[in-house]
């Protein structure tokens, strides 16, 4: 996803605007579903970006999908984009959005890949952990299910990633076994 200047300029006044209105947890709540929904449905995506698909019916389609989880602030500034052609940057707007209130709240993004869905157990396993290496700051945590992933974990606390799973460790391990003088002799 590219961040174009445009985009963030539109991210910074939404979230100048919801700070001064004192709705800024609401309207990141709801820039929330928008970033999970458009990331899942890239033809949805498209057919926003179509130039020749009138105004009007964008934000017909817009409201009637977000009528019961987008109201307020929020609807009017997704009306604003799609008002000032462009509703091709909706995803990366908001997406910039998400990013900059996550920064100036001090939210940490942790997302857990697992073969399955974690168990409570795990879940508060993981969250003390977070808690306890990550103090002073709120996580947000989200599992994910990897289908790839054997056993184990994966997880991705902002830019950083820990691999825990099966296949990394054995990637580990052949990589460990390539490099070792001892193993490599020639006959």
């Amino acid at each position: 996803m590219q961040h174009s200047k445009a985009n963030i300029r539109y991210a910074r006044a939404l979230y100048d605007l919801a700070e001064e209105y004192g709705q800024g947890e609401q309207v990141y709540e709801q820039m929330r579903v928008l970033m999970d929904f458009f990331a899942e449905a890239k033809q949805v995506r498209v057919w926003m970006s179509n130039p020749v698909i009138p105004v009007a019916l964008k934000k017909q389609t817009l409201a009637g999908l977000f009528k019961d989880c987008i109201d307020g602030l929020s609807a009017r500034f997704l009306n604003l984009i799609v008002e000032k052609n462009r509703s091709a940057d909706v995803y990366g707007i908001v997406h910039d959005f998400v990013d900059l209130y996550r920064k100036k709240k001090g939210i940490a993004r942790v997302v857990v890949g697992s073969a399955q869905p974690l168990s409570p157990t795990e879940i508060k396993t993981f969250e003390n952990w977070l808690e306890k290496n990550l103090p002073d700051t709120e996580v947000e945590m989200t599992n994910k299910v990897v289908s790839r992933l054997l056993g184990g974990f994966t997880m991705r606390v902002g830019w950083q990633f820990v691999d825990c799973s099966v296949a990394g460790r054995l990637h580990a391990l052949r990589r460990e076994l390539l490099t070792d003088k001892t193993l490599t002799r020639t006959f």
